[in-house]
């Protein structure tokens, strides 16, 4: 029994052929991949049955057990789910490196397990970095081994603040070719504590210094978000006409208040709060439950005030000034924030006011708030908000999600790279 070739590290987004040969036909064995991460033990497990030729194939064998099913090359990689006790214990003193992944195949006989550590990356080959710390920003610029000048993007993370999210995305889109700033907004050295008041001026003041790289084409700059990142990508794509293609990923087309909720708006421009909306207080949410105006298990507390169309339109984004194609990415499942319909004011407002480019809403079924780059654990989808501390549900399935991230990752860079054409 061997491992077919395997690499010792590639980029995370990258889907492998995992091949076990040398097997007696209609032979047994388990497939197990594990990974650790602060101490915690991921864990994923799937029983095959060898076909004619002693082979077994994930890309085109369903196991007869184990932690997924169906045919799925990366299956093992998106179903790891924590574990603990005696199972954990078993990996105790092994790598802790979160980036290794370790495939190990055993045989029903007994015999001694075979293993292949996989490093998987974000930071591709001649990749480089360096923060950046001029003009008061706070970010992390990542470029492409090759010389410039690049199609340039610049990424923004949700209400996790820092450069979470937005560094991993950053990086991989430079291993991808592109100039990438991760930029921080909140929650950084210098920067307010909170998704409170942040000026858009701010991230003029990016831009600028994006396109004054030598290594960028500052004619090609696109911006990328998620959740109020995404919400964000479209705010600056419709207020900087520099930017030249938007990627939201569960965003909304409706501005809301600063996170945690202060009283405030979460953006300001010219030392004003850009009009945003309100979802109902405790006490108007009571009222129209006892009233039979809203549902319990929905998210009525946001679509009441939106039924006026005068106040719905005044705190939308205008989207329509975007300045080159859109695509925004959600999913149906979505528990965080209801993404997709909150999407779809922004489709409705491009129908309206005529908007001249490309624009495209892939809204997945089963999938939650958590798409991103594919191949990554989608099995945790409950958690404690690092700034809030509110308990989070990100709703969708893991399959269903980690079915979202397999087919929207690819589509979203075929979009880039058509959005950004180089001249």
């Amino acid at each position: 029994m061997k491992f077919d070739t395997l690499p010792q590290t590639c980029l995370v987004d990258e889907a492998l052929s995992v091949r076990v040969l040398d097997l007696q036909p209609g032979a047994v064995i388990t497939l197990k991949l594990w990974s650790s991460f602060n101490d915690v033990v991921l864990l994923s497990s799937a029983s095959f049955k060898a076909d004619s030729t002693g082979v077994v194939d994930l890309g085109s064998h369903a196991p007869i057990s184990g932690s997924y099913g169906g045919v799925d090359a990366m299956g093992l990689f998106w179903s790891r789910a924590p574990v603990d006790g005696d199972i954990a214990k078993g990996f105790a003193g092994m790598s802790n490196d979160p980036l290794t992944a370790t495939l190990v195949a055993e045989r029903e006989s007994g015999a001694s397990p075979i293993s292949h550590p996989i490093r998987r990356v974000y930071v591709g080959p001649g990749v480089v970095s360096r923060e950046v710390r001029v003009r008061g920003l706070f970010g992390k610029m990542y470029e492409p081994a090759q010389p410039g000048p690049h199609r340039a993007v610049l990424v923004v993370g949700g209400s996790n603040g820092g450069l979470a999210w937005s560094q991993e995305m950053a990086a991989l889109l430079a291993s991808r070719g592109y100039a990438a700033l991760a930029l921080a907004y909140f929650a950084a050295e210098g920067l307010p504590p909170t998704l409170d008041r942040i000026p858009l001026e701010y991230f003029g003041e990016a831009l600028e210094w994006l396109s004054a790289q030598t290594s960028v084409a500052a004619n090609n700059i696109g911006v990328v978000g998620v959740s109020r990142g995404g919400e964000l990508a479209l705010l600056l794509g419709a207020t900087y006409p520099e930017i030249r293609a938007v990627v939201a990923y569960v965003p909304s087309g409706i501005l809301w208040p600063a996170y945690p909720q202060s009283g405030y708006g979460a953006w300001t421009q010219n030392g004003e709060e850009i009009p945003y909306a309100r979802t109902l207080t405790y006490k108007q949410w009571d009222k129209a439950l006892a009233a039979g105006d809203a549902r319990k298990d929905s998210f009525d507390w946001y679509f009441i005030p939106l039924r006026d169309a005068a106040y719905a339109d005044r705190t939308s984004i205008q989207v329509e000034k975007i300045n080159g194609p859109v695509l925004m990415i959600t999913g149906r499942d979505d528990k965080l924030w209801p993404s997709t319909e909150l999407t779809e004011f922004a489709m409705e407002r491009f129908k309206q006011q005529g908007f001249r480019h490309h624009v495209e809403h892939l809204a997945y079924a089963g999938a939650g708030h958590s798409i991103a780059w594919p191949n990554g654990p989608t099995t945790m989808l409950k958690s404690k908000h690092p700034v809030s501390g509110e308990e989070m549900d990100m709703g969708g399935t893991p399959e269903g999600t980690a079915r979202a991230r397999q087919d929207s990752w690819p589509r979203m860079l075929a979009f880039l790279r058509s959005a950004l054409v180089d001249d």
